[in-house]
């Protein structure tokens, strides 16, 4: 999300199925959007993680959910934000094994992505794992061994608790570019 022009890149590393990052979705974020994204300072990304040193993050479902952000991504990217605040918006409790096929193409139907078929394809057919396997091993590469973190201009942080650090952080790189 943001200008493809801007001098800094915030990667979010989240996982679809953890409260804390629908908690920070939902909350912090549409302000960094509106302080930083909009006026052009920072693009943002998110890298979900699905995977922890290899193992399913949050569950055996999580890589399906992974799979189903990457299918929006690749194939509606006008889409994917959308998609990605109506999921974390509704996510049901983390303990359940919730990130279905079905479920989520109904959660991208309900985000007004009509053409469904590649989302539930890229699910059933595992199709960007090795892509959400290279995010485990960026993101330990980093040293993010939770969620959600903020990857800025080297440094992480979980923005949850450390909002003015967040903010900080993007300032100082911001004034450095």
């Amino acid at each position: 999300m943001g200008s493809a022009d801007a001098d800094i890149t915030v990667t979010y590393f989240g996982s679809w199925k953890c409260p804390y990052c629908a908690q920070f979705s939902t909350e912090m974020l549409s302000q960094l959007v509106t302080d930083y994204v909009e006026p052009g300072t920072i693009a943002l990304e998110f890298r979900n993680l699905a995977y922890i040193g290899g193992d399913p993050f949050l569950g055996p479902d999580a890589p399906a959910a992974g799979q189903a952000g990457l299918a929006v991504w690749n194939t509606k990217p006008a889409s994917y934000w959308a998609f990605h605040e109506y999921v974390f918006r509704n996510q049901p409790p983390e303990s359940d094994q919730w990130a279905t096929a079905e479920r989520l193409v109904e959660f991208a139907q309900a985000a007004g992505i009509s053409e469904t078929a590649s989302i539930r394809t890229a699910i059933q057919e595992n199709q960007y794992d090795e892509t959400l396997r290279a995010t485990d091993r960026a993101a330990s590469d980093a040293g993010v061994d939770a969620t959600p973190t903020l990857l800025i201009d080297g440094t992480t942080v979980n923005p949850l608790g450390n909002e003015e650090r967040a903010r900080q952080l993007i300032e100082d790189a911001a004034g450095s570019n």
